[in-house]
């Protein structure tokens, strides 16, 4: 099958990576993006060697680790990516999503009876989502041999990539690498991450010491869609009084966009709090349990007492993607078969946007070259994969 890509023509030389710049970079973002597909790509096409930028070599590939998860090491002779799966179709992956109670950002959580002593953060308030840290915390090891292996090499530059569920355990993994105790790994390692389409993985004390260490120094990215739901979960509000005067001169006037969705779900939120609160932890102590059946059992810590989320990662935001027109034959339509079509003016019949599609890697690769590399994005031969729509 032909597939693509511009990928291809984008690089010449990878040789900018051996020294990090801090700031957004396009090369680093369109290289990042592309290997977020690679798991897409050979699950599809039996392989990924059409959308894995040259001069990059793929030098590992784990197991199926904790709850479904898998991520791949590349490298060329000056940088590594560690880039990692996003949720899969099992149900093992959405547990891990699911399991959103909030655990302390610092301190120890025993497996099968081994203690494993873990830091996303100093604050002594932050807290982080308990499915993505209890993976990365069971991931360390074999993260940490890989960096190993790449410092052995000389490479010490390591970006860490992921989309979705990849892209969550990407920034808690920079944040879990970043506090590991001096001398576990090598003082010459440098970090950079481009997560995509992350849901949010802790609450405000965490974002905040996160995104001043890291975001604000220019090594780490959120590139989102404004229209994909993802990255807007799991649960957030703002913190502030929902109706001032302040917010209804700015609504009124024009300067803030009034969005009565999210004032709605802040209001039901807060006014639920209490409750949502303790159906988190009472949901999530019950999926510790089931997690013991497969892992041994599990120790975790309190569930700490808060479900707002702070999204972290300097964002950058993505022009919708835009759903193609795919004409549908009614004639022959039941009426069951039409409520998943749509009529324009003109009485044709099209296919309804698919669910989720806003949220798909490979738009989001479409979108970056889009937006940033627009010779890149002319010379696609495809503009969406099939299997999205």
């Amino acid at each position: 099958m032909r597939v693509l890509l511009a990928i291809v023509f984008l690089f010449h030389s990878l040789s900018f990576f051996a020294q990090w710049e801090p700031g957004f970079d396009v090369k680093e973002a369109t290289s990042t993006i592309a290997m977020c597909n690679s798991f897409n790509f050979i699950e599809q096409y039996g392989t990924s060697e059409n959308i894995i930028p040259e001069h990059f070599n793929l030098h590992y590939t784990s197991n199926i680790l904790s709850m479904d998860n898998k991520f791949e090491v590349y490298e060329n002779d000056h940088v590594g990516v560690i880039n990692y799966r996003g949720s899969t179709d099992k149900m093992i992956s959405w547990v891990e999503n699911c399991y959103s109670a909030m655990i302390p950002a610092k301190g120890e959580i025993i497996i099968d009876e081994k203690v494993h002593d873990y830091a996303f953060a100093s604050h002594e308030n932050a807290a982080v989502h308990a499915g993505y840290g209890l993976t990365v915390v069971m991931l360390s090891e074999e993260i940490i041999e890989q960096i190993k292996a790449l410092n052995k090499k000389g490479i010490y530059a390591i970006m860490i990539t992921g989309h979705s569920q990849g892209g969550a355990l990407a920034s808690l993994t920079r944040a879990y690498l970043e506090n590991l105790p001096k001398g576990e790994l090598s003082e010459k390692n440098s970090y950079k991450t481009y997560a995509y389409a992350q849901p949010m993985s802790g609450n405000k004390e965490f974002s905040e010491e996160y995104n001043t260490r890291f975001s604000d120094a220019g090594t780490s990215y959120s590139i989102i869609n404004a229209e994909d739901p993802v990255p807007y979960m799991p649960f957030n509000y703002e913190e502030e009084k929902l109706i001032t005067k302040k917010k209804i001169g700015a609504w009124i006037f024009g300067d803030t966009e009034f969005k009565a969705k999210k004032l709605g779900q802040d209001a039901f939120i807060r006014l639920f709090e209490r409750g949502l609160t303790g159906y988190v932890k009472g949901s999530n102590t019950l999926i510790n349990k089931i997690l013991g059946l497969k892992f041994g059992k599990i120790e975790m810590p309190a569930f700490v007492a808060d479900i707002n989320y702070y999204p972290i990662g300097a964002l950058k935001e993505l022009p919708v993607f835009t759903y193609p027109k795919i004409a549908v034959d009614v004639s022959d339509a039941t009426e069951d078969a039409l409520k998943d079509l749509e009529q324009d003016s003109n009485g044709k019949w099209y296919k309804k946007e698919a669910k989720f599609f806003q949220h798909k890697p490979y738009n989001y690769y479409v979108a970056v070259l889009k937006k940033w590399n627009v010779p890149a994005y002319n010379r696609l031969e495809e503009r969406y994969l099939l299997s999205d729509l």
